[in-house]
């Protein structure tokens, strides 16, 4: 009988970057540990099972109203069966270990103690880290990892600095990549030819109630300059091609675009991340807010223009190494990313740049 692993993550509501981490993740793994039986944490165990073809169970509860949820529904007793019967414990992938959200740390690490209280081998895996910004952040993060997890990696630089440096990780924390960099995009491309689409991502930003009040405000602004690039692609004879990969939460969004540039542009809601490598690869080249739908980009190597508003964007450019980072725009508030005006005449050449050089 082959490995039995068990993989937490923010899986299940549909977010396209996090279901292409637990597909690249599956991957590595089948490869890896030949033969190796996988299961999911998820929020939504259904969806997982039909979109990754590996068997999964609901995500481990966290807050009073979900713990009773889990308990009435019974979901409780599969999570922690599947937890006590496999062999590798594993939280992969995504932005999620920051306390710029203050909860976050404990809501997930305490699951390496429950790992721990059955004895498994415990890794936290090519995970985004930072910012930290609380004492107490810090304090929980450096004693879950320290005491409960037997394996760290981290996917940039940056996030070695945050766990190592500002938290004080006494374990040894690795650096490599985002494990969607290794993903096999080609079994979901039809090999078609690109048309004369430029894809673009983005999604709604500096709305959060974790963003400070005076912040927020900055949307409206991001949103012009969003539709600055638009209108460049445009002038530059192409059709926008609006890439959605929130499908639940970004209609609103999408709607506004609609009531800018009407049938001038199209809007795609991938189902899942093999539809959006489909639809992302009829594109020229793509424009993207996402850090995965840049990472996708390059996997499938396609030109891309990242907008980097988190140091996760950054630190993966600095892993591949990008040669156009005189071209990359910025979006920052100071705790995420370097605080940065957004001017939209700077998003206008650098887009005019971009799309020229697609030739």
């Amino acid at each position: 009988m082959g490995k039995k692993i068990v993989i937490s993550g923010w899986y299940g509501p549909g977010n396209i970057g996090d279901e292409a981490i637990l597909q690249a993740m599956v991957d590595i793994f089948e490869k890896e540990f030949e033969g190796c039986e996988i299961t999911a944490l998820s929020f939504d165990p259904e969806y997982t099972r039909k979109t990754q073809n590996i068997d999964a169970v609901m995500q481990y509860p966290s807050g009073k109203r979900r713990w009773i949820k889990s308990i009435l529904s019974l979901d409780i007793g599969g999570t922690i069966r599947a937890i006590k019967e496999c062999d590798l414990f594993v939280m992969g992938g995504g932005g999620f270990l920051s306390d710029w959200q203050p909860n976050v740390p404990k809501d997930w690490l305490k699951q390496f103690r429950v790992a721990k209280y059955f004895g498994k081998e415990t890794w936290l895996y090519r995970v985004g880290a930072g910012p930290f910004l609380h004492e107490e952040g810090k304090k929980t993060t450096k004693y879950y990892i320290d005491n409960y997890v037997d394996k760290v990696s981290v996917r940039d630089r940056a996030s070695y600095d945050e766990l190592v440096n500002n938290v004080g990780v006494v374990k040894p924390v690795e650096i490599e990549i985002d494990p969607v960099v290794q993903m096999d995009v080609e079994r979901y491309m039809s090999g078609k030819k690109s048309q004369n689409f430029i894809g673009m991502i983005y999604t709604e930003y500096f709305k959060s109630r974790f963003f400070k009040p005076e912040l927020r405000g900055r949307w409206d602004a991001l949103f012009e300059a969003f539709c600055t690039q638009i209108e460049s692609v445009l002038e530059h004879g192409y059709v926008p091609k609006l890439i959605f990969f929130q499908k639940g939460i970004e209609k609103e969004l999408s709607q506004r675009f609609i009531e800018r540039f009407g049938d001038r542009v199209a809007a795609e809601f991938p189902e899942d991340y093999k539809e959006a490598i489909y639809i992302m690869e009829s594109c020229r080249g793509i424009v993207s807010f996402r850090l995965h739908g840049n990472i996708l980009a390059y996997a499938m190597n396609k030109p891309f223009l990242p907008i980097i508003y988190h140091h996760k964007t950054a630190g993966f450019l600095e892993q591949i190494g990008f040669e156009e980072s005189d071209i990359a725009l910025e979006v920052g508030e100071g705790e995420n990313w370097r605080e940065c005006e957004i001017d939209s005449t700077e998003w206008r050449a650098k887009t005019d740049s971009f799309l020229e050089r697609l030739g």
